[in-house]
């Protein structure tokens, strides 16, 4: 019996208490999915700024590529797909 609850325990997966909206989940699997969980609050910016759906959408662009660096590419293509607007001339 001590072995079934072994097997069940391996299988729970424990829910992380500083995921709050669906924007800091998309984060958080996006920076562990391209192996830099250091970078999460800048992945969280991204994804603020471009769309979570925008960013799915490059997410699934940058598993499917086989880059050798797929956080740079996530982060050219979200900058390209979302270019900085201009700012007024300072007088």
């Amino acid at each position: 019996m001590e072995g079934l609850k072994n097997l069940i325990k391996g299988r729970v997966k424990i829910r992380n208490k500083h995921i709050h909206s669906e924007a800091h989940y998309w984060a958080d699997v996006i920076s562990s999915a391209l192996h830099e969980r250091k970078r999460f609050a800048m992945y969280l910016g991204i994804i603020k700024k471009i769309g979570i759906k925008n960013a799915q959408k490059i997410f699934a662009e940058v598993k499917q590529s086989a880059a050798k660096n797929p956080g740079k590419l996530f982060v050219w293509k979200a900058g390209k797909n979302n270019p900085p607007t201009k700012s007024p001339p300072l007088r």
